[in-house]
């Protein structure tokens, strides 16, 4: 355990640790398959980094090791996940997933070098081989999605703290993962601005990329609320949420002495929003509308935003301990 402790990566599996604690609350009736579906698909597919193994020489033995440890820890969460809310036919299921995973042997991908006459592996990923690509959307997606897990934890609290006791006992943890998580995103819309511009790219250029890459939150949310509830009035208030997501992130992290006035400005757009869903609840079509045309002014008025801003500060990842 001390080993796999200095070779993994723990902020990515503790989220996914509790995204597998706290998905099954969403299970209700007959979509209590997907969120089952979904915790089997990270509790097989998650495994540790094989290249920090190749690095202090570490074999596919070790490896494998350290894999059905993650595996038992992720089935434990799923488990607590359906006892919350008495989904037992889920019980059987993650054991016989379990027990297969760790009965298999698994099979390392290795880089850098190949004994099956493959190519070695580019370290490029999913994304395309251009300084957009490496520089902006690969760190950015990453960032996206975690602010769509920060939302969907806050949505869960805020839903269902007072159906499930679990999530009021540690609603003190949850908050705190949910920020440390925050966090973790605006660092990385900071690298992202850094990178770029120190490879040479313009500013201009990646607020666009940025403005279309914060539409990942709310084809997210929409997606994902639209599936299993019925509530028009609940998908619009997830949809507008999540078109603030990305005027909000990038507004606060990148908040300097000479771009306040256009944060001001946001802010008070916000609460003018939030007046006109007071003054007419009920209407699902004003708030998307409502969300559409702030998401629609910040696009157009962030590479003003971002002109102004200090790429190198350490903006408020840098307050909260990421630099």
């Amino acid at each position: 355990m001390k080993l796999l402790w200095y070779l993994g990566d723990w902020w990515r599996w503790a989220f996914f640790l509790f995204a597998l604690l706290v998905m099954l609350v969403m299970a209700d009736g007959t979509w209590s398959a997907l969120p089952v579906i979904a915790s089997l698909a990270l509790m097989l597919s998650l495994e540790p980094n094989f290249q920090k193994y190749q690095l202090v020489g570490l074999g596919s033995k070790i490896w494998n090791e350290h894999r059905r440890i993650l595996v038992a820890l992720f089935a434990l969460a799923a488990a607590a996940g359906a006892l919350t809310v008495q989904l037992w036919w889920a019980l059987p299921v993650y054991a016989v997933a379990a027990v297969w995973a760790m009965y298999r042997s698994a099979t390392p991908r290795r880089s850098g070098y190949t004994t099956v006459g493959m190519q070695p592996s580019s370290g490029f990923g999913w994304f395309p081989r251009t300084l957009a690509g490496q520089a902006i959307y690969r760190p950015q997606v990453k960032a996206w999605g975690a602010a769509c897990l920060a939302q969907a934890i806050g949505f869960v609290l805020t839903r269902y703290q007072e159906e499930i006791p679990l999530l009021g006992f540690l609603g003190i943890f949850i908050w705190a993962l949910s920020i440390a998580i925050l966090a973790a995103a605006l660092h990385s819309l900071r690298v992202s601005l850094r990178e770029y511009t120190v490879l040479g790219g313009s500013r201009a250029v990646w607020s666009r990329h940025t403005a279309v890459l914060g539409l990942v939150p709310v084809l997210i949310a929409s997606t994902f609320s639209a599936v299993p509830a019925n509530d028009g009035e609940l998908i619009a208030t997830i949809v507008l949420l999540s078109a603030t997501c990305a005027p909000v992130a990038v507004s606060v992290e990148f908040l300097g002495k000479k771009n306040w006035h256009l944060f001001i400005f946001y802010a008070v757009f916000i609460v003018g929003i939030v007046a006109v869903c007071v003054q007419i609840p009920g209407s699902a079509s004003v708030k998307i509308i409502l969300g559409a045309v702030f998401y629609a002014v910040w696009a157009l008025t962030l590479p003003g935003y971002i002109r102004r801003t200090n790429a190198y500060g350490g903006g408020m990842s840098g307050w909260m301990g990421l630099s």
